[in-house]
This record gives C-alpha cells, sequence and structure tokens, in this order.
C-alpha cells in the first residue's frame, strides 16, 4: 500500500493556502479561467458556449462548448448511424495524434466538448485545444472517422 499521498496531505493544503491564496481564490482562478478559455474556444471555432437563460450552467469550472458538426444526413454533417464511430475516431485521434484528452458528446443535435478549469491550466492551453478541435472537425467533415 502507497501511503505516500496521506504523508503530503499537510504540505499540499499549506501549498494550496500559501502560494495559491487558499480554496476561494482558487475556485475563482478556475471559474474564470474555464468560462475565458471557453470563449475564446467557442470564438475560434465560431460556436457558442452552452447556456441556460438563468446564466447559471457557467457558474462553476466546467464549461460545455458546441463544436461545428451536427448531426444530420448533409454533405458535411454526421449522419446519425455514424454519430458513435465519429465520437470514438474523434477521442482515438485526439489521444493518439494530438495527445490531448477532451471527448465529445452529443445533445441536442450537435457535437459539444467540456472544458475544465483547473489550478494548473491557463488560457492558451484552451486556446491550443481549439486549434487541434478545428482541424479534427475539418477531419470529421471530409469523412476521415467513416472506416473505409
Amino acid at each position: 500500500m502507497d501511503i505516500g499521498p496521506y504523508l503530503c496531505m499537510e504540505e499540499a493544503l499549506r501549498f494550496r493556502q500559501e502560494v495559491c491564496g487558499g480554496e476561494k481564490r482558487i475556485m475563482a482562478y478556475c471559474e474564470h479561467v474555464s468560462n475565458e478559455g471557453a470563449r475564446k474556444v467557442a470564438e475560434i471555432l465560431g460556436t457558442e458556449i452552452m447556456e441556460n437563460e438563468e446564466k447559471t450552467l457557467t457558474r462553476c469550472c466546467l464549461t460545455n462548448v458546441k463544436l461545428p458538426l451536427r448531426m444530420g444526413e448533409e454533405a458535411g454533417q454526421i449522419k446519425p448511424a455514424d454519430g458513435f464511430a465519429a465520437c470514438s475516431w474523434m477521442t482515438q485521434t485526439l489521444i493518439g495524434e494530438y495527445n490531448l484528452f477532451v471527448p465529445p458528446f452529443f445533445h441536442d443535435g450537435y457535437l459539444w466538448i467540456r472544458l475544465s478549469g483547473q489550478i494548473y491550466v491557463e488560457i492558451e492551453d484552451f486556446i491550443a485545444a481549439a486549434e487541434v478541435y478545428k482541424e479534427l472537425c475539418s477531419r470529421v467533415e471530409k469523412g476521415e472517422h467513416i472506416k473505409r
């Protein structure tokens, strides 16, 4: 049994307080980086952030961004029968080719991604992910996700 995590708990909590400014400051940063990063991602992809009328969906450290991929039968759309294959291919390609793990999911006829604000990420990380997703969505539109 590895007891290392238990032994460093006191130092970890001290680090969060003294270096990071405490739990409230950490949460404020994580929410800010999640929302601002997601805004940049939506801007780069030409899409939107998922939000409700009360504007409460983004009052946390997770933000959902629509991808420019729609389910349907028209050119450039993901056929409903290929939806699972598209998500699976995208996830495998993200990991294998881009060293990134932000799996897509379906909601209301579109693909979305959920981005997480953490103390160790910056806005630039979200921008880099957006550029990867922009390229990946283009590849899906060309049909690369369909096994030949």
